[in-house]
């Protein structure tokens, strides 16, 4: 029995292109460090920035050694359990000073702080799906 040389090309076609695929799924976790960490080396290495390449050589070196996937997201869930605490605390201080009539510029001060707490809990959420 003889193998079609269709099937046979598509078989081909198939396993080469797999590796390309593997490239497109994002890293999470400590390898999602070790590859920003590398980006950051390349860039460093183009600007010749050579004390920020050792540097930046060092914490590969210490993420490498170091780096627990469990653990890392164990510390991102608690900064966003933290930030969200923060958020409830800077909410209701703006209710507060609505509540008690503060003049506008107090309020609008408490909305940027609301404002702030959300940006920094929206990121810390990105960096638990790294």
């Amino acid at each position: 029995m003889q193998i079609k040389p269709v099937i046979l090309g598509l078989v081909t076609g198939v396993a080469f292109s797999l590796p390309v695929f593997a490239d497109d799924v994002p890293q999470r976790g400590c390898a999602a460090k070790l590859e920003a960490i590398s980006q950051q080396i390349e860039h460093a290495k183009t600007a010749g920035n050579t004390y920020k390449v050792a540097g930046l050589e060092k914490a590969y070196k210490e993420v490498m050694t170091h780096c627990n996937d469990d653990k890392l997201y164990a510390e991102r869930l608690a900064k966003i359990q933290a930030l969200e605490a923060k958020l409830v605390e800077r909410q209701n201080e703006l209710t507060q000073t609505v509540k008690e009539g503060r003049p506008m510029d107090k309020v609008s001060k408490k909305q940027a702080k609301v404002a702030e707490v959300e940006a920094e809990l929206a990121k810390a959420r990105e960096e638990l799906e790294r």
